[in-house]
């Protein structure tokens, strides 16, 4: 009954995510036939900036729910607290971000990004970690279906009106990137109303015991998170400075093809992490040989995922891609495979977050960002766009054998089927 559960629950994260990501996948063919290169690029280096930016403007502490809801607390005053220490630091983050653009105007002008893009970018990320408590409290508590509206209705909002501003208002990249700053704002402000009204943001909320151990896990997931973040997307920074923007266009869209295989694993993972911290409480040997068979099963799902995709990659190209985006095809493949060591990895670092050693995971992380920055230099100068994918898919596969080799160490399964 308890597996039934997981393959429903995963079922169900799996339909609300392909949903979810079909409708701009979908869209490719009218933004890369309205949008140049140039413009596509601008969108990526926003997009990019955010997911850089999101440890950094909430310190990570969101995540901690998703751990300590299976402890004894009281979650309306730890969701409070995660609330404030979210709010107050992000403001601060966001008014820096208004320096910093002023300072460095000339600098993004030289490379024909416009120098409010990251204020735009911080505004977008406060406003998305916020309604990301939310999803984080329904994720864990399996309310599926009000987890897949809250995330489908946003992604539907925000791309009918990018298509209006980019097909009627013949708009560039402002056309992709006000929407998604405008959603953002009126969503983040929806989930506090909802947060608020469930009863899990209240007044004298604030506790500084919680606040210790919030910081505690959450301060070593900056540097995992940051590092994580400059695995996946620093290669567009070493692209914009070595190969110019539009090629940084046309790398982001065959990088959204390969991620489908992020798609797959980040449902699976929703899913798995309560039912895996559930089963590790229970500490049950046949339920661990259960979690080992499911993890080898699951990783050669993975495999065969990629080569799947990877015989669709033409026909995608052929029928839904604008020919100026063509040449980024031969990439589609090393991202497939990046995203499957990384679909690996998050099946084996639980172990380090169940035990709360985030400051394993921060090491090895923040490490193998190091190593993709050195790759990303090297191996762009030598085979250009597929050297950024190719530095992207080596760090993926490096960190998921230490992780590996970590939690073997650190927690006792039984890998070897006995």
């Amino acid at each position: 009954m308890k597996n039934k559960k997981l393959v429903k629950n995963i079922s169900l994260f799996t339909f609300f995510n392909v949903i979810n990501s079909a409708i701009p996948f979908l869209l490719l063919p009218l933004l890369t036939t309205y949008l140049s290169p140039e413009d596509y690029g601008v969108v990526d280096i926003f997009y990019n900036i955010s997911m850089i930016a999101t440890p950094l403007i909430g310190l990570s502490v969101v995540q901690s729910i998703s751990r300590y809801y299976f402890e004894e607390v009281d979650l309306s005053k730890f969701v409070t607290t995660v609330f404030l220490i979210l709010t107050s630091f992000g403001s601060l983050v966001l008014f820096a971000s208004i320096f910093i653009s002023l300072a460095w105007q000339d600098f993004f002008l030289s490379y024909n990004i416009p120098p409010l893009i990251i204020v735009f970018a911080m505004v977008y990320t406060l406003f998305t970690q916020l309604a990301e408590i939310l999803l984080t409290l329904w994720r864990v508590s399996y309310s599926t279906a009000k987890f897949g509206f809250f995330r489908i209705a946003k992604t539907l909002a925000d791309l009918g009106l990018s298509i209006l501003l980019i097909v009627s208002f013949n708009m560039g990249w402002e056309g992709r990137i006000l929407p998604q700053l405008a959603m953002a704002v009126l969503f983040g402000m929806i989930a506090i109303v909802i947060i608020y009204k469930k009863g899990y943001l209240i007044k004298n909320g604030y506790n500084k015991n919680y606040k210790g151990k919030i910081l505690s896990f959450s301060l070593p997931l900056i540097f995992h998170s940051l590092g994580g973040h400059i695995i996946g997307f620093s290669d567009r920074f070493f692209i914009l400075f070595i190969l110019g923007l539009d090629n940084v266009g046309i790398y982001s869209v065959a990088y959204q093809i390969g991620m489908v295989i992020a798609l797959l694993q980040n449902s699976f993972n929703q899913a798995w992490v309560p039912f895996f911290f559930e089963k590790l409480k229970n500490d049950n040997e046949a339920e661990k040989l259960n979690i080992v068979k499911i993890t080898y099963g699951y990783f050669v799902l993975l495999v065969i995922m990629v080569i799947i995709f990877y015989f669709a990659t033409p026909i995608i190209y052929q029928y839904f891609i604008g020919d100026a985006f063509t040449s980024g095809a031969e990439v589609v493949l090393w991202i497939l495979m990046g995203y499957a060591f990384n679909g690996m990895y998050k099946m084996v670092v639980n172990y380090l977050f169940f035990l709360k050693k985030t400051n394993w995971i921060a090491f090895a992380t923040l490490g193998s960002a190091v190593l993709n920055l050195g790759l990303n230099y090297i191996l762009i100068n030598i085979n250009g766009l597929v050297g950024a994918a190719q530095a992207t898919t080596i760090t993926f596969f490096i960190l998921f054998i230490v992780v590996f080799f970590l939690s073997k160490k650190a927690y006792k399964m039984p890998w070897a089927l006995k």
